[in-house]
């Protein structure tokens, strides 16, 4: 199966090692992509938050571009998912929908092509016996959390990949990488997003219960498959004293997890890209 690839704003920006290691894995895995040709941005996270037409405009010229393209997309940031599968969702109830939104972005919307979340894929039988097969022991004895966020799993309005409490998907990607994927309590809470920015005191203590619960459950580093989550978690970590570097948690993209247990290095996999916790967790692969 071949996909049109919709890389996002992030992967473009501060999330580049995300984009890196998503090439290189799928590469490895055999998994086809080409990227959407003229994508835009997906309108999180600020266009969603408004009322009028363009809160589904926005996604949906990306949805008739892979319609154009008859492929089906392939989404690797979970707020490009949540912006992408919610409008196809409403697209495919609502004709009146349809027709208004084929009037503004100006192309034909015939939403027959699926949206999949990159871990939906990741997580399929075929790959996952593929990652079995070929794993090296990189991450053996390694004790990884699973952390989802608030937006991969929770779509109103629209049928998700994965359980909205308890989901698995990552869990059966690390295990299948030869970790040990640990059952944690803050698997779905909130990073709290965008309010990095706008409310950052808020960010941080929300990013404070995550990580302090990573500590109690002894997790040696966390996996996710969302920028913001990445970026939030690192960087709250990053910005304390350096001296309590050994007892951050790095904060892995499950493509940079998963490459490296395929095989690839912490350079090709751009781990130097990672503010917390890295050098310690390379020193102890490394022993």
């Amino acid at each position: 199966m071949a996909y049109s690839f919709f890389p996002g704003c992030s992967l473009d920006a501060s999330a580049k090692s995300y984009r890196t290691s998503i090439d290189w894995t799928l590469d490895a895995l055999g998994i086809e992509v080409t990227e959407l040709s003229d994508w835009n941005c997906c309108g999180a996270t600020s266009t969603h938050a408004l009322h009028t037409p363009y809160v589904d405009a926005v996604p949906a010229r990306n949805l008739a571009l892979a319609e154009a393209e008859d492929r089906d997309i392939l989404v690797a940031c979970s707020a490009c998912y949540h912006r992408l599968q919610r409008t196809h969702q409403a697209l495919v109830e609502d004709p009146v929908l349809r027709e208004r939104m084929e009037s503004i972005i100006g192309q034909p919307l015939t939403p027959k092509r699926q949206v999949y979340n990159l871990l939906e894929i990741l997580a399929s039988d075929e790959i996952l016996k593929q990652v079995q097969q070929r794993r090296t022991d990189s991450w053996k004895g390694v004790r990884v959390g699973c952390y989802y966020g608030c937006l991969a799993v929770r779509i109103p309005g629209a049928e998700g990949f994965d359980d909205t409490e308890n989901p698995m998907s990552m869990d059966r990607i690390v295990e299948a990488a030869g970790a040990e994927a640990i059952d944690w309590p803050h698997k779905t809470r909130c990073c709290g997003a965008s309010l990095s920015v706008t409310g950052p005191e808020y960010a941080e203590r929300l990013c404070d219960q995550i990580l302090e619960m990573a500590q109690r459950c002894h997790l040696d580093l966390l996996v996710t498959g969302c920028p913001f989550c990445q970026y939030n978690l690192d960087v709250v970590q990053w910005q304390r004293d350096s001296s309590q570097e050994d007892k951050s948690i790095p904060i892995v993209f499950i493509t940079q997890f998963l490459g490296t247990a395929l095989g690839a290095s912490f350079k090709e996999m751009k781990f130097a890209s990672n503010l917390a916790g890295v050098e310690a967790l390379k020193r102890r692969m490394e022993t």
